[in-house]
């Protein structure tokens, strides 16, 4: 996305930290991932799209008939990267329903994506679609601040080089960590306008590849989250209440994960107005995207294989020593 390509791409963890290790496990088995975006060109962000043979696609843009996609508002740092533009970054992000245009421009959205009928296994939550004639455009996700305090929504930090965001003039890449606090922003599941489904706390990661020239067509865009919990909301009844317990079937006991690519990306539309401040520009991005079941490791394995290898560590010591 650029503003030429006003930058910014999402990703959504559950621990809220950026991980500076090894790569996950990349390439998806049914769920394709790196179509368009090049995830081994990451290089400080470790977090990879997990293979899943399950996964719901969505996708929404401002232009829709009610207008959907997200937003990243706010100036944050230049961009520097080889073949950047040079805009300033957005430093929040949401769903275009928690957007601040809708201070002054109330645009009427309700989410930032709605689901397509393209799914990839969820064979307990797609049977309860077709079984009670559910259609799929009735379904949406979005993501923002609580309570509309736009300042608490994912965001840049103290927004430095090498902590917040990883730029380079000698490279054509940038990640970005938007991150909050868990207890000011969430993320959905809709029916129609009512939460079914909340998500637990994720940052996002934004992957931006400037490609080899300034022009935007060779651009590349990539949002990512760590996998994240999932629970129903409170209080559902009939058909939601159903379809919620059927997405929590298919998840079982492993976790959610947001993918989204996308390439050549150009704002939908950008707005500024004076009343809003701090919060000019606000930038509108189309947001294709997939939320696929993962497995993760259980904490209590890693852990033990971890004891396993220190005691092994500890063993040949010993040994060295007493050859000695």
């Amino acid at each position: 996305m650029s503003m030429r390509h006003f930058a910014l791409l999402l990703g959504l963890t559950t621990t809220g930290t950026a991980t500076l290790l090894s790569p996950l496990p990349t390439r998806a088995a049914s769920c394709e991932t790196g179509d368009l975006f090049d995830f081994s060109s990451v290089q400080f962000v470790a977090t990879r799209p997990i293979a899943s043979d399950n996964c719901l696609r969505l996708f929404g843009k401002r232009t829709d008939p009610t207008p959907q996609g997200f937003v990243g508002y706010g100036a944050g740092h230049i961009e520097m990267s080889l073949n950047a533009p040079g805009n300033p970054a957005p430093y929040y992000a949401a769903g275009i329903d928690f957007s601040p245009e809708n201070l002054v421009n109330p645009l009427g959205a309700t989410r930032a994506a709605t689901l397509l009928n393209n799914i990839t296994g969820f064979l307990n939550f797609s049977t309860f679609l077709t079984n009670n004639s559910i259609d799929v455009s009735r379904l949406g996700f979005s993501f923002g601040p609580k309570n509309s305090d736009f300042n608490k929504s994912w965001n840049l930090g103290n927004d430095i080089n090498g902590e917040n965001y990883f730029s380079s003039p000698t490279s054509s890449l940038e990640e970005r960590i938007y991150a909050a606090n868990p207890n000011e922003v969430e993320s959905f599941l809709l029916l129609d306008t009512t939460k079914i489904l909340s998500f637990g706390y994720s940052d996002i990661y934004s992957f931006l590849e400037y490609g080899a020239t300034t022009a935007p067509d060779d651009d590349t865009e990539a949002i990512i989250s760590n996998p994240f919990s999932v629970a129903k909301v409170a209080g559902l009844l009939g058909q939601f209440d159903g379809l919620a317990n059927a997405f929590l079937a298919d998840v079982g006991s492993n976790k959610v994960q947001l993918v989204s690519e996308d390439a050549a990306v150009v704002p939908d539309q950008v707005f500024v107005d004076g009343s809003l401040g701090a919060l000019n520009p606000v930038v509108s991005i189309r947001f294709p995207l997939q939320l696929r079941i993962v497995s993760t490791p259980d904490p209590s394995v890693t852990l033990g294989l971890m004891s396993l290898g220190i005691i092994a560590v500890g063993c040949r010591l010993k040994n060295k020593i007493r050859k000695k």
